[in-house]
């Protein structure tokens, strides 16, 4: 049986496992500020249907006991280690560091997770605060992607940086 996930703190915020039970009490109680957003919404049906143990490193990002956003794991680990993470913020929450702390305290927890060997991200092409949210985390662009998106990826602490293509899913 997995061990849940545990909640998050960094310097200014709380990065809450999203569970069923939290996805179906968002959905049924929007914040009203910007937040759930569009794409939010998806992630939090799925999470409200699901009762799926297995499902790990999903967050809510709480600051100030409010919901600014989500970020999580795209996926299972790939069989060559690579494991994609997205992440969502609110339009008032940017540009304040809110993501780069956020993306940066997951990034530590993969990294410490059995066979990571190299995290990646989608950006869509004109998406800078992504782009140097990712640089600033130690992430580099590389090739691959899904059709029109861009490919960053970051090697895991004692992971040979071997970049090569492959193909993601989740797009920031």
């Amino acid at each position: 049986m997995r061990v849940p996930d545990t909640v998050l703190y960094t310097e200014r915020l709380v990065l809450r496992p999203l569970t069923p039970a939290l996805a179906r009490g968002l959905l049924a109680a929007p914040s009203g500020r910007g937040f759930p957003g569009p794409d939010d919404l998806d992630l939090l049906a799925r999470t409200a249907a699901t009762e799926d143990a297995d499902a790990r490193h999903t967050y809510l990002l709480e600051q100030d006991g409010r919901p600014i956003g989500t970020l999580g794991v795209a996926g299972a680990l790939s069989p060559d280690g690579d494991q994609e993470l997205g992440y969502r913020l609110v339009t008032p929450a940017r540009g304040q560091g809110y993501g780069t702390e956020a993306v940066g305290a997951l990034c530590a927890v993969l990294e410490r997770e059995p066979g990571v060997r190299r995290l990646t991200a989608e950006v869509r092409p004109g998406n800078e605060e992504s782009r140097r949210l990712l640089y600033r985390l130690g992430f580099l662009e590389v090739d691959g992607g899904s059709t029109g998106h861009l490919l960053f990826a970051r090697a895991a602490p004692g992971s040979a940086p071997a970049f090569r293509r492959i193909a993601g899913r989740h797009v920031c």
